[in-house]
């Protein structure tokens, strides 16, 4: 199979293809967004409906935890599944109203049901259990000061 250039592929075809690859990492970004958010009911809180996003803001957390390569893979996993049974519980005009609200950069408006709040804050709550099994002791209190200091960080807004 022969790969061709982008000069050789025409500006709508190849729109079409950055498009598809777009939406292929949609739910990636849902799973971040979800499992950065320390509480899900915020997204249906209107005061926080102008805010920029923060769930890219936590990456560097990880870097502090000083994770050896099985770790992050592990972790990488449980965040990954994590996210595939989130995204699951999204109507298509959630996920919709999703990608629309990342693309302007504010905080979505996805108005969960209490049924989907609670199936996410469970998912949540157990991937937080199954990162912890990764961790070491000395990972494990660190982990639960970070949480801890994001969690005051976000009630203060």
């Amino acid at each position: 199979m022969e790969l061709l250039s982008t000069e050789e592929i025409p500006t709508k075809q190849l729109r079409g293809i950055v498009m598809k690859k777009a939406l292929f990492l949609l739910p990636g970004v849902i799973a971040v967004m979800f499992t950065a958010a320390p509480m899900i009911s915020t997204f249906n809180n209107p005061a926080f409906a102008d805010d920029a996003p923060h769930a890219g803001k936590h990456h560097g957390e990880w870097d502090k935890l000083g994770l050896n390569d099985t770790q992050k893979s592990q972790i990488k996993q449980i965040r990954q599944d994590a996210k595939q049974k989130m995204d699951a519980l999204l109507t298509s005009d959630q996920k919709t109203q999703l990608e629309q609200a990342r693309s302007q950069h504010t905080k979505p408006k996805l108005a969960l049901s209490d049924d989907q709040k609670a199936q996410m804050k469970q998912i949540h709550q157990d991937s937080e259990n199954q990162i912890m099994q990764v961790l070491t002791p000395a990972q494990q209190q660190q982990y639960k000061q970070m949480l801890a200091q994001r969690q005051q960080r976000h009630q203060q807004h």
